[in-house]
This record gives C-alpha cells, sequence and structure tokens, in this order.
C-alpha cells in the first residue's frame, strides 16, 4: 500500500471516530442536568437517584442520601430576595417537572411551577428544593437550597 492510500486510510478511521463521538455522546445514559437561576446568579444542584434509558444502555443509580434535606448539605445556601423568581431549565426538556418545598425535615407541599420558574417565598429563612423531572427515557430529582434575605 502507497504513503498516500495509508494516509487516507487513517484519516478515514479518525474522522469515523471523531464522527462516533458526536453522535452518540448526546444518546448517553444519565438525564439532563438542570441549570438553576434566580437573578442571573447560578445555584448549585445536587442531583439523586435517577433511572435512564440511553440509546444503547439503561441503567439505575441510587444515591446514599437519606432524603432532600441530606442532598441539600452538598452546596451553600444561595441567598435570593423575596418573591424573586428562580429559573429552572433543562437541556431537554422533561415531560413532567413538579417542585416540593422542605423545611426543617418536613416537606411543606407543591410549590406552582410557571414556565419552568417558581418564586422565592416571600419571608426571610432557609428553604430546600427537590425538582422531579420525567422523561420518556426515564426520572430524575435535583436538589438546591436558598436563603430569602
Amino acid at each position: 500500500m502507497s504513503a498516500i492510500k495509508k494516509s487516507f486510510t487513517i484519516i478515514i478511521v479518525i474522522g469515523l471516530i471523531i464522527t462516533g463521538v458526536f453522535i452518540f455522546v448526546p444518546f448517553n445514559s444519565e438525564p439532563p442536568t438542570p441549570t438553576v437561576t434566580a437573578a442571573g446568579t447560578k445555584i448549585p444542584t445536587t442531583q439523586g437517584s435517577y433511572c435512564w434509558d440511553g440509546l444503547f444502555s439503561a441503567q439505575c443509580v441510587d444515591k446514599i442520601y437519606t432524603g432532600p434535606l441530606d442532598m441539600a448539605k452538598e452546596h451553600k445556601q444561595t441567598v435570593v430576595s423575596p418573591n424573586e423568581e428562580i429559573k429552572i431549565d433543562f437541556k431537554k426538556e422533561p415531560k413532567t417537572i413538579e417542585v416540593e418545598q422542605w423545611i426543617d425535615n418536613e416537606n411543606t407541599g407543591n410549590i406552582e411551577v410557571k414556565t419552568n420558574s417558581i418564586l422565592a417565598p416571600k419571608e426571610k429563612g432557609k428553604y430546600v428544593y427537590n425538582v422531579l423531572a420525567d422523561w420518556n427515557q426515564g426520572d430524575v430529582n435535583y436538589v438546591f437550597s436558598i436563603e430569602v434575605k
């Protein structure tokens, strides 16, 4: 085989590998991570247990957390203003999204989600939110915490 044919073959193989990475990486077996923001400030999230069916694999992952309040300890609370809009954006839009509010080891109920946003409470204090998202491929929960000042 001539040097030109060898070079051409190597270029084709490298091109196929690069193409494969760009095609198959989006089909991984983990759910999308949300971007949570308030007034342009990113609020860190902690991923909980999930089940996800990727194109070539499926998996369920159980995290060691005892609940949303335990998960919230992973990150410092983000300070927000009373009634501030908190946006919850996923790269891939879920079929359903629910948000639970937690205070002092108690789930105080579901929070209304409007166009992927919730409002921070009027009252000052520390709050933990459990975001439950569901897609055709599976479901996941994420937790974030805020302090209203």
